[in-house]
């Protein structure tokens, strides 16, 4: 009897699945793929999976993850920054991962994908600060701030393209204050911008865009924003927006293509400011309905790899013009996708906004399985009830093409419950008395047939077309509705 217990046991313990959090598992795996990708010796303890299938899941704790990232900073430093020094005693180690790292896996959790590793924090030694941002499936170092013995900020280093080159370089006054930044924007390896500072603010950038020593562009600011500048095109490009600010349109954009052949004539090759004139010429071309010029403008905008870092407000037209207006699902979850991965490297974090019209896009495209994988990373608890709603929609709406109606009515039901705005409520309604007949709940499902047809008629043509609904047509209220629906078709004609 005993021995029949303990092979009981044996046999649940190692047949059941456990939880894991997939955000925490692919974190940790990425962490993994930079090991190997920076050489790093890994002693990560090794972790035991259970069952007797390799599908089973592992479980990893946030703690875990957290000293992960803790060991692997200790590793890098040690490999790469050797002149630098790093926690070793037991005092230092906890005060660094209380005081410095914090609670890493949190800020993963809750969208951002970068953190920060800190060399030993000592009085009398400098310190450096990488900042790692996640590229695909590995980290990589972008940002480098220096310290000196006081524990003041001297220089920051930056890849703004996150490219694997640095490109901008900050250096800082004794105030803590910026004094002067130089950049490559062009990524040709020599800088072609230069920024000056006055009392912590702005006043001058200085360009020489086609690094032929004459610097063809001068703005010059008042409070951090630009008051005026000079240099070519500059003239057509004031015209153009005081066109705007009088709502003239059509000059306006005359205006601006005009600035742009002027500025292309001194810099032919793509820079920061042909992508800032495309853009204003595409806002223009979009906004007054005129989508031949406005392809075309977005095509020359991609064709210069520069414009890549300056590219989300386009690319958002651009998907948008593709998922709302060509309704082309294909060319806007392609659109959406590329989207969402420059505004992850831009701002570190993802895009709620962003991550629901790519599930649309999936959605519509009749991609259920993407669909739900583009949400997956969404902390609903840190949205707001409107983009929540449709979280919980585009779920469900997914689910329930996949078959997973126990799934699907869950997160309908709180969709139904935040409510979003009216003219979604028909669909929510009719959506939830399909998964109610699928999954029994007839009672619940006639209740929400009936209230979807009772705010839209106009979804009975959907409804007789699907054999989920013959219980229901064939009831006494299904005929009363195809009554009133063929009734009103006529009535219509």
């Amino acid at each position: 009897m005993i021995l029949f217990r303990i092979v009981s046991l044996f046999i649940l313990l190692f047949t059941i699945p456990l939880e894991a959090s997939s955000l925490l598992e692919d974190y940790w795996e990425s962490i993994q793929k930079t090991k190997e990708k920076f050489e790093l010796d890994d002693f990560s303890p090794k972790r035991f999976q259970f069952g007797f299938s390799n599908n089973a899941p592992t479980v990893i704790h946030k703690e875990a993850l957290n000293h992960e990232v803790f060991w692997f900073c200790q590793n890098y430093i040690q490999k790469y920054h050797t002149n630098f020094p790093y926690p070793r005693l037991k005092e230092d180690i906890r005060s660094h991962l209380t005081d410095l790292y914090g609670d890493v896996s949190q800020n993963f959790l809750s969208g951002k994908t970068s953190f920060t590793c800190f060399t030993g924090w000592k009085n009398g030694s400098s310190l450096l600060k990488i900042h790692f941002f996640l590229n695909e499936d590995e980290f990589f170092p972008f940002r480098y701030d220096h310290y000196n013995q006081n524990g003041q900020l001297y220089l920051t280093e930056e890849d703004e393209t996150k490219n694997g080159k640095k490109d901008s370089f900050t250096y800082y006054s004794s105030s803590g204050c910026p004094k002067e930044i130089t950049k490559d924007k062009n990524d040709f390896g020599d800088i072609d911008e230069w920024w000056y500072f006055q009392n912590c603010k702005l006043i001058r950038i200085e360009y020489d865009s086609n690094e032929n020593g004459f610097k063809e562009r001068i703005c010059y600011y008042e409070n951090n924003k630009e008051s005026y500048c000079e240099g070519v095109g500059e003239k057509e490009e004031r015209e153009a927006i005081l066109f705007e600010s009088q709502e003239k349109w059509k000059e306006a954009l005359k205006s601006y293509r005009k600035s742009l052949v002027e500025y292309k004539k001194e810099v032919p090759n793509g820079t920061l400011r042909t992508c800032s004139l495309l853009k204003k010429i595409a806002n223009i071309e979009y906004n007054e309905k005129e989508f031949t010029s406005f392809t075309k403008t977005l095509d020359e905008f991609f064709s210069y790899r520069v414009c890549e870092s300056e590219s989300l407000d386009v690319l958002l037209y651009k998907s948008y013009y593709y998922l709302y207006v060509l309704n082309d699902y294909q060319s806007a979850k392609e659109s959406y996708k590329k989207t969402a991965e420059i505004y992850r490297k831009v701002n570190g974090e993802i895009s709620p906004e962003i991550s629901l019209n790519l599930a649309y896009a999936y959605l519509m495209a009749k991609e259920p399985k993407s669909c739900l994988a583009s949400m997956e990373k969404l902390n609903y608890r840190r949205l707001m009830p409107y983009p929540r709603f449709f979280l919980f929609y585009y779920r469900g709406s997914c689910e329930m093409s996949l078959g997973l109606f126990e799934d699907a009515y869950v997160n309908l039901k709180r969709a139904q419950i935040l409510g979003g705005e009216k003219v979604f409520l028909p669909i929510v309604y009719y959506k939830l008395a399909r998964v109610s007949f699928a999954t029994k709940r007839d009672s619940e499902g006639k209740l929400w047939t009936e209230q979807a047809l009772y705010l839209d008629l106009d979804l009975f043509q959907k409804m007789e077309t699907d054999p989920i609904f013959a219980n229901f047509l064939d009831s006494p209220s299904g005929k009363s509705y195809k009554r009133k629906y063929y009734l009103n078709k006529v009535q219509k004609q």
